[in-house]
């Protein structure tokens, strides 16, 4: 485990231990999203669907690229032949080829992104039920994906130390206006 991904599950140790006494401790299990989905069924389908779709492409890609090869050296090879018409009717052919290959190219990248984020969305959708439902099955109340930092709360209510912090702030906040004060007080002294 990196060391930047053991700070949430860290922080979430530190204030369960400093939590009231009475409070119940609070159970935390953790989890690698990049080896579950690497592994799972879902993960490698998925992986399989997209890299299926990009060599498709690659290969309509390198069909049109040797067809735009293949009529740029015809040009080459009778352009000194042809009638100033044919030369130029080819010269438009060669043109439009090379145009259609870029805007393919463009499109092929597009359409990969977007098939890449989609199966994206899905999986991590899948991934954060999954988590849920283990998480409640196991009686976690919180889970961390130590590759993202990501933390999953399943037990809300137990983990929620909102009012602690707010005392503590308050307290916080009536020590330093008292300070305040007292500088003030000092300063009309001297």
């Amino acid at each position: 485990m990196c060391k930047k991904n053991l700070l949430p599950l860290t922080l979430v140790l530190l204030v369960s231990a400093f939590a009231k006494a009475d409070a119940p401790a609070v159970k935390v299990g953790y989890f690698n999203s990049m080896e579950v989905l690497s592994k799972s069924s879902s993960g490698k389908e998925a992986s399989t669907s997209i890299e299926q779709k990009r060599l498709g492409f690659a290969n309509d890609f390198k069909t049109s690229q040797e067809a735009y090869t293949a009529k740029v050296k015809e040009l080459q090879t009778k352009a000194s032949t042809l009638s100033v018409a044919a030369r130029e009717s080819l010269e438009a052919d060669v043109l439009k080829m090379k145009r259609d290959i870029e805007n393919k190219a463009k499109g092929y990248e597009e359409e990969l992104k977007l098939a890449a984020n989609q199966t994206q969305e899905r999986l991590f959708r899948d991934l954060s039920d999954s988590v849920y439902e283990i998480g409640r099955a196991k009686g976690y109340d919180v889970m961390v994906d130590v590759m993202s930092g990501r933390h999953y709360t399943i037990n809300p209510d137990k983990v929620d130390c909102s009012t602690e912090i707010v005392s503590a702030m308050d307290k916080k906040h009536d020590v330093t206006k008292v300070a305040q004060a007292d500088n003030k007080s000092d300063k009309k002294t001297t």
